[in-house]
């Protein structure tokens, strides 16, 4: 009877795992109202902080390093923002947008698959990373990258899982963690001691906040079946399945991700590594914008886009974006000018006159970089609909135009051109996902999901 009554239990908690979070929200005791008042101010306050530390963190890197330095920094913060999306293959896209409706048996054993093969991927790359270091002597800072890569990789997936799920304060603290705190810390300890101000105590102090956040996952999941998903046999077709069913997010995510960051190696090509630095440190202060409001906003949109699709539709689904699409330009037009002007008012603190030189190509890259957030909440657009061929056809004509652009513009104009074809590519592509989006071209859509 004992038995029975353990059994019925440990079932009971399987079920119920996905909404342990929100019954731990729902038994405090303060007054519902306040505690979701609280929920907010705390949410706003891990955004901002987010937003603020990068800020902070690029600006601490001119101020108390150098420029050149600025720029290795941005090109190890590209790789580690791109090999993710290689080596996931687009799978995440697929099972995050099915967390929605999945049952916490069917997600755990479908992240189960999916980690496994990551985590082996990342493995053979250290081992690579160890054994370079050790045979031809390359940095030791390529294994901490590495190790970055694989946490950041990681820690954005159970973002996107818990945002999806709509468990907003949990993956707000994720990204805090991850974006944040460990800046937090880094940043006053290594003005107290000049020897931390270092690429490699940097990027060390990132792996720390990588791994909290990870920690902190393994928690706040512990009462999901997890032992239940691993004690059944690992199946590399489920792998395989879901890989076939990705090709088009893997296109459309290598493509997205390569417009997003190729420009600062394009930058780094034809204007050198020092020049590299002032680009990545005015693409930062524009990109605190996209930063703030992609937590802001499209962590909140994008699950009640997928439920408005899949409840009323397309038109419902229309009709919430055009909503979604309005606050979304109003907000970044402010957002932007204020960071703008922030940054030009502080800027001699930096100590880098050079930077002055370059104050039109700064607002060119700007208004580039705003346009872009508008350009890809188009194509969050579309992904919610289930409009998947075109959301991987927008990208890829996107850093299609985003290289020809910068190699004929940037050895012309200099930074000048690098802010320019950032801002004609954004315009483009924004138009056309919107028209795409709002056209009369989706009044009768043929199926295009994938997986879905």
């Amino acid at each position: 009877m004992v038995r029975r009554r353990d059994c019925t239990t440990r079932s009971e908690h399987a079920r119920g795992s996905l909404t342990l979070i929100r019954r731990l929200y729902s038994e405090t005791p303060v007054p519902p109202p306040v505690s979701r008042f609280l929920v907010f101010l705390t949410i706003t306050a891990m955004r901002a902080s987010v937003m603020g530390s990068k800020f902070a963190l690029a600006i601490f890197i001119a101020h108390y390093l150098d420029l050149s330095s600025l720029g290795w920094y941005g090109l190890a913060a590209g790789a580690i923002a791109i090999v993710p999306q290689v080596v996931g293959i687009g799978m995440n896209h697929i099972l995050m947008r099915a967390a929605v409706t999945a049952s916490a048996a069917e997600l755990t054993n479908s992240l189960r698959h999916y980690w496994v093969f990551v985590t082996s991927v990342y493995v053979v790359l250290l081992t690579l990373a160890v054994l370079l270091t050790i045979v031809f002597g390359t940095s030791s800072l390529w294994i901490l990258i590495i190790a970055v890569m694989f946490f950041e990789h990681i820690g954005n997936d159970v973002f996107y899982l818990f945002s999806n799920i709509q468990h907003h304060l949990s993956a707000n603290a994720n990204a805090f963690l991850r974006g944040a705190a460990w800046i937090l810390v880094y940043i006053p300890l290594a003005i107290w001691e000049p020897s931390l101000r270092t690429l490699s105590h940097l990027f060390g102090s990132w792996l720390a906040g990588g791994m909290l956040s990870f920690v902190l996952f393994v928690c706040m999941s512990w009462s999901w079946p997890w032992r239940a998903a691993f004690s059944l046999p690992f199946r590399p077709s489920v792998v395989t399945a879901t890989i076939r069913k990705s090709f088009l997010f893997y296109v459309s995510d290598l493509s997205f991700i390569a417009s997003q960051y190729i420009d600062r190696y394009l930058v780094t090509l034809f204007l050198g590594i020092k020049i590299a630095g002032v680009y990545f440190l005015f693409w930062t202060v524009a990109n605190a914008t996209t930063t703030f409001l992609a937590l802001v906003l499209q962590q909140s949109q994008r699950p009640l886009l997928i439920n408005a699709y899949s409840v009323g539709g397309l038109s419902a689904h229309r009709q919430l974006a055009w909503r979604f699409m309005q606050t979304t330009v109003l907000a970044t037009a402010a957002l932007s000018l204020a960071i703008g002007f922030a940054f030009q008012i502080l800027s001699p603190w930096l100590g880098q006159p050079s930077l002055a030189a370059h104050w039109s190509a700064f607002w060119l890259i700007v208004a580039g970089m705003a346009f872009r957030y508008l350009a890809d909440f188009g194509a969050m657009g579309l992904f919610t609909a289930h409009r998947d061929r075109l959301t991987t056809l927008t990208n890829v004509v996107s850093v299609c135009v985003l290289v020809m652009a910068q190699t004929l513009l940037l050895p012309l104009a200099g930074l000048h051109g690098a802010g320019g074809a950032i801002l004609i590519t954004s315009v483009g592509i924004a138009l056309w996902r919107y028209r795409l989006l709002f056209g009369s071209s989706l009044a009768n859509p043929e199926p295009q999901q994938v997986g879905a």
